[in-house]
This record gives C-alpha cells, sequence and structure tokens, in this order.
C-alpha cells in the first residue's frame, strides 16, 4: 500500500529524505520533527519505507504532512534494512540532494540549512563529491532531558571472522573551533547527505543483512569517487536505545544463517572477487590505513 500527499508548497523539492523504519515507535514523532524544525520544508520529498505491524497505524496529522510517502509493507514480509534502502533509492525521481535517515531521530532548528550548507561548503573548497555523514549524538526516547551538542567521528570497532564489521562513535574533540567538515573514514547509514546521484552511483545491497553495510557503503562510495566528512556542528540526535522499536532480527527466524551469508560477501567484496575491484579496495584500505579483512 503507498500512500502519498504532495500537496503545494512554496518551491520545488530538491532534498529527498528516505526513511527506512521497522515496527519503530519513533517513526512519528521522527517525522514530526523533520518537518517542523527544517528551516525550508517545502524543498523535502520524504518517503518512508514502512515495514508494519497488523495493529500499527500512522496518525492522521502525519499522513497529512506535504510531499510525505509511505511505502507500506507488512513486517512479515521484510527482508531486512538494505532491502528497504534499495526500494527506497528505486524511489528516487532525481532531486539534487538525497538524504538517508534512520526513523529514530529529532533535529536542531533549521539542520536543512545546516547541513546542506556544510555540503554546499566542501563543494566551494574544491570537493567534487563530498558526502555529509556519521554517527549523531544520543538522545533517550523514554527520559530526554539532556541532548549533546558535540559532533561525533567514526572509528573502526569489531571485526568478525577477520572482516570489519562494525564502527563507533567518538566525540570530535575542540569540535567548537572547527569551521569546516571533518575529514571522515567511514559513513554512517543513519545520516548520509550527499548528490542524489549517489542512489543510481551506490546502491544499497540486499545481501547484506545488517552488520557490515556501513563498510561497505564506505568502500563503494570511495570507488565512485565519493569523499566523506562529518559535521562539525550537531544537526540532530539519534536513539541508539533499542526499546522504543522491534528489530527485524527479534521478529524473523534464521537471522544468525542472514549474517553468516553476508559474511561471505563482504569478505569477496573486500577481497576484490564481487563488486569492487581489488585497485579500489587497495585504494579505500591505504586511505584508511587499515585492513579490513585479516
Amino acid at each position: 500500500m503507498l500512500t502519498t500527499d504532495r500537496s503545494s508548497g512554496s518551491g520545488n523539492p530538491d532534498l529527498y529524505v528516505q526513511v527506512p523504519a521497522y515496527r519503530d515507535l519513533e517513526l512519528v514523532p521522527t517525522l514530526r520533527d523533520l518537518y517542523a524544525q527544517a528551516a525550508r520544508p517545502w524543498r523535502l520529498r520524504v518517503r518512508v519505507m514502512w515495514q508494519r505491524a497488523e495493529d500499527e497505524v500512522l496518525p492522521d496529522d502525519v499522513l497529512a504532512l506535504p510531499r510525505l510517502e509511505v511505502d507500506e509493507v507488512p513486517a512479515a514480509t521484510s527482508e531486512g534494512c538494505n532491502w528497504a534502502r534499495q526500494r527506497l533509492q528505486e524511489a528516487w525521481e532525481g532531486e539534487r540532494y538525497t538524504l538517508l535517515l534512520d526513523s529514530h531521530h529529532r533535529f536542531v532548528a533549521g539542520w536543512d540549512d545546516l547541513a546542506l550548507g556544510m555540503l554546499d561548503q566542501l563543494q566551494t573548497a574544491g570537493t567534487v563529491k563530498p558526502m555529509l555523514t556519521g554517527y549523531l549524538p544520543a538522545y533517550n526516547p523514554r527520559s530526554d532531558l539532556y541532548r549533546s551538542t558535540r559532533p561525533q567521528r567514526l572509528y573502526p570497532y569489531a571485526r568478525e571472522g577477520g572482516v570489519l564489521t562494525r564502527l563507533k562513535g567518538a566525540v570530535i574533540r575542540d569540535s567548537e573551533m572547527l569551521t569546516d567538515p571533518v575529514p571522515a573514514d567511514f559513513a554512517s547509514l543513519h545520516f548520509l547527505l550527499v548528490d542524489g546521484c549517489f542512489n543510481g552511483e551506490v546502491p544499497f545491497d540486499p545481501a547484506v543483512y545488517f552488520f557490515g553495510d556501513e563498510v561497505l557503503t564506505s568502500v563503494r562510495a570511495f570507488a565512485a569517487g565519493y569523499r566523506l566528512f562529518h559535521p562539525h556542528r550537531v544537526i540532530g540526535w539519534h536513539a541508539y536505545d533499542r526499546n522504543s522499536r522491534v528489530t527485524h532480527w527479534a521478529d524473523h527466524e534464521g537471522h544468525a544463517e542472514r549474517h553468516g551469508r553476508s559474511l561471505t560477501v563482504l569478505r569477496r567484496s573486500f577481497t576484490g572477487e564481487r563488486d569492487i575491484s581489488s585497485a579500489d579496495v587497495a585504494a579505500f584500505e591505504a586511505y584508511v590505513n587499515l585492513c579490513l579483512v585479516v
């Protein structure tokens, strides 16, 4: 089922916002805040890949948000987050920019002008294909009394079977002194702002179930000529606490097997046997000074 509202605004949308959502109670407040805090909400076209349980509904005020599209499927038929992301990418209609988000966020006032201003700043400085991405600082849906004002950068965190699969965030020291976004090694899939052409150049791979998808996206984006940067100012906040949502693996059997197949896909990709050339993998590893497979 597809619910669409294309009511007119003050201009044409030039930012396609992609939101995969799996049984997430934070989806509704996220969508409300996304629009309420935008400096130019008319510029947004927002599409949600809503993987819902039978008793889950969206309230009327959310369904009435301008240029909101809801691609609605039963949660039982979902094949995972990258399956959902692939479907969202395929719905890109040529907007100049695209933003990938999770369905559990809050935003600073004027987040769209702030984020797009950083991207334009990078282009003006000579970066041909900049990507603005990162782990946003945390908020807690159950007790949101404090939100950090310090941006983060990404670092390698953990391997499985010798394959780098997990990243972690750490505060950028002295960020208040910075005037430009920070060069980054890895991409976050809960906040990624980039030229809309990214949707065609770096399509998501549903064969990767969950862990490792950010590392794979980082390598494939680098191979396609994108250069990654972290925001030097806080654009919004992300809910790392999963108590407000049901995970895909809690609902679906066979997640261990799915993850095992993902590791095989990642290993083949990172050794140049699949979708990335050995030369591109080597160039990325030299850039980040790290071997993806050991």
